[in-house]
């Protein structure tokens, strides 16, 4: 599956954006949130996706990951030219089996 991000824009929200992508021929719109955390003395910059962004990414973290980088890139200021490939994924679903087992109890 092609990833082009079409544009990225600040939502009416604080720390908040409106991101804009084409997954193959597909547009999807998410909305992710820039925070920043303290550990260590050190400020440190988190990136998270909506509740769609997750169920569209699960099942690759790469893609994620490239996407945060992006974002990231954004909220801190950095040019960037529109649209962005970002890359050719693969998007596997993986089946879920319970692993549950049938308990029998016998009364005696």
């Amino acid at each position: 599956m092609n990833i082009t991000v079409l544009s990225i824009e600040p939502a009416s929200e604080f720390g908040t954006f409106n991101i804009i992508i084409l997954l193959d021929r597909e547009q999807h719109q998410f909305t992710m949130t820039a925070e920043t955390a303290t550990a260590l003395g050190q400020t440190i910059p988190l990136i998270k996706g909506d509740i769609h962004f997750c169920k569209t990414f699960r099942w690759n973290q790469e893609a994620s990951v490239k996407l945060y980088k992006l974002l990231s890139q954004f909220n801190r200021g950095d040019s960037l030219e529109f649209p962005i490939n970002i890359g050719d994924f693969e998007f596997i679903e993986i089946e879920r089996f319970s692993l549950k087992k049938e308990v029998k109890i016998s009364v005696k």
